[in-house]
């Protein structure tokens, strides 16, 4: 971990919101209250977060969350300060295949999660020749994890259960502890989704567990792999796996934490890991320049769509989409047929829209022609549709797709966005208003007073650096709000991300920030999607 930015530059933010949301500006920002904040870390501050209502592949929905950036402070500074304990857990696992990586300061992640479609590989050669496989899976697991826990995986439960100052000189986790618990108005009973410090914490946390059952039933195990929370575990003979998922559930439950029994199994290790749908699916996509006629595009959509509707997720249109990247789509003769589909599978397949509105976002900042009217009207019925039901997702990226498109969003749409009470959607309207993008300036009412703690905080921020509201900062952290909005902090940059995608052999889709593998040769192995099924779990690979 280079800096104690690292995690908030490219992490503060779930990967499941727009590029247009961005915090790279953060180090200059906090310059000059950086002692201030140390000084203070131990001070009683609790803050909410805001809330994220996303899709999930089957239909369901989960929430994430972006915590108050100060409090995030604190969180970023002690991993940075600890990493090397970080490390050193990390290294307890011999069977994680998640442990995160800490990128570049050019990358668009703080941290890459290895994506799920290493799982086959490493399961096949980790589990050997074991006749049995015990698949388990914890259930709900971020949401979850018992924050004392943090503690205990540094440094014991007993020895934590015997100290839990937060000063603590001998326990020094419990400070980690502490300022997770205030980043979440003081809950003990779960971790954020989204940003990337609560991954690396989850992750400290279970590779202890896996050392732990390593010295319980380890003889009994021929091999195993993790990736978060999902197990798969080779053994001899299914009276071992018995016994091992025994003394697993056992193990967790120490933790706080349980097991999904629904999708915990014993079965024979000649029954596929990987779903079969998607490894035929793929024969049909189009993955290069030239493989993009109409005949195999039409044959690619109707293959993905069919198969949706079989399985009962929208996992095969991301399939779908991810393909037409690598294919280009965008600048083929063909757009118009893949920009009519596109229109009408994301109105049906919800958790497709971010892809979909990367790849419009794509053609439209290489300056070709869109289809303004007919994108329009969809967003108008997706954005009308997913405000009466609180769903941020699909309105924040038909939102950003409208802003980053250039096309005119009506008043009476920017009317109703500003009805809503989400931090991110409130802050984006901002914004664009700030930038010219947006003709109606949004009527929020914001008050007298601009909160520092509450889950309007990125509202408050973004209001008072962009000229929105003049009102005086309230709250615990008013005085470092002040600071940030003199210098003028930039969370909500829509220009970045087109001029980022305006090179031609940039792709639309990042691979390191939409949570699949970032590899530049043409192994065709990462195309294939897994979607993780707990809420904890926030990306599709």
């Amino acid at each position: 971990m280079k800096t104690r930015f690292s995690l908030i530059n490219t992490g503060l933010y779930p990967e499941t919101l727009p590029p247009c949301f961005v915090s790279k500006d953060s180090k200059r920002a906090f310059r000059g209250i950086i002692s201030k904040l140390d000084k203070e870390k131990f001070h009683e501050r609790k803050t909410d977060y805001i809330r994220y209502s996303a899709t999930k592949h089957d239909g369901s929905r989960r929430f994430f969350g972006t915590p108050n950036i100060v409090s995030y402070f604190h969180i970023s500074s002690f991993i940075w300060k600890n990493w090397k304990l970080f490390e050193k857990n990390f290294s307890l696992s011999g069977n994680s295949i998640g442990a995160p990586e800490v990128m570049g300061e050019d990358a668009d992640r703080a941290v890459k999660v290895p994506s799920l479609s290493e799982l086959s590989k490493h399961a096949s050669k980790n589990i050997s020749y074991a006749p049995f496989i015990l698949k388990a899976d914890i259930a709900q697991c971020f949401p979850s994890i018992y924050t004392h826990s943090i503690s205990w995986a540094a440094h014991g439960i007993e020895e934590s259960k015997n100290d839990t100052r937060k000063e603590s000189q001998k326990n020094t986790f419990n400070a980690l502890d502490y300022f997770v618990r205030n980043s979440q108005r003081g809950n003990t009973r779960g971790v954020l989704v989204g940003p990337d410090g609560y991954r690396l914490i989850a992750e400290f946390i279970l590779s202890k567990i896996d050392h732990e059952l390593q010295k319980i039933v380890g003889n009994s195990i021929v091999g195993a792999v993790r990736h978060v929370d999902d197990y798969y575990i080779g053994l001899r003979t299914e009276y071992d796996a018995q016994a091992v998922l025994s003394s697993l559930r056992e193990l967790i439950s120490t933790y706080e934490l349980n097991l999904n029994d629904q999708k915990t199994k014993i079965y024979s290790s000649l029954e596929p890991i990987n779903d079969l749908w998607a490894q035929r699916l793929r024969q049909y996509m189009p993955t290069d320049f030239e493989n993009r006629d109409h005949t195999s595009i039409e044959r690619a959509i109707s293959e993905a769509t069919d198969t949706a509707q079989k399985i009962g997720s929208d996992s095969p249109i991301k399939i779908l989409f991810r393909s037409f990247d690598k294919a280009k789509i965008y600048q083929s003769d063909n757009w118009s047929f893949v920009e009519q589909n596109l229109q009408r599978i994301i109105q049906k397949h919800p958790h497709s829209i971010d892809y979909a509105c990367l790849l419009l976002c794509k053609r439209s900042a290489i300056g070709l022609e869109i289809d303004k009217p007919g994108w329009l009207a969809v967003a108008e019925i997706i954005i009308q549709r997913s405000l009466s039901l609180n769903h941020h997702h699909e309105t924040v990226w038909m939102t950003w797709m409208l802003i980053a498109c250039k096309i005119e969003i009506p008043i009476p749409i920017i009317e109703a966005l500003s009805k809503s009470r989400n931090g991110h959607i409130r802050a984006l309207l901002i914004q664009a208003f700030a930038d010219n993008l947006i003709r109606r300036k949004p009527k929020l009412s914001l008050g007298n007073n601009l909160s520092s703690e509450n889950s309007d905080w990125l509202v408050s921020l973004v209001a008072r650096t962009q000229g929105y509201s003049k009102a005086k900062f309230s709250g615990i952290y008013s005085e470092e709000f002040n600071h940030l909005a003199n210098k003028r902090i930039k969370l909500i940059d829509f220009n970045d991300h087109i001029e980022n995608i305006k090179e031609k052999n940039k792709r639309a889709i990042s691979r390191t920030r939409y949570g699949y593998d970032d590899d530049d040769d043409d192994d065709d192995d990462d195309d294939y999607e897994f979607d993780m099924d707990e809420d904890e779990n926030e990306f599709d690979i």
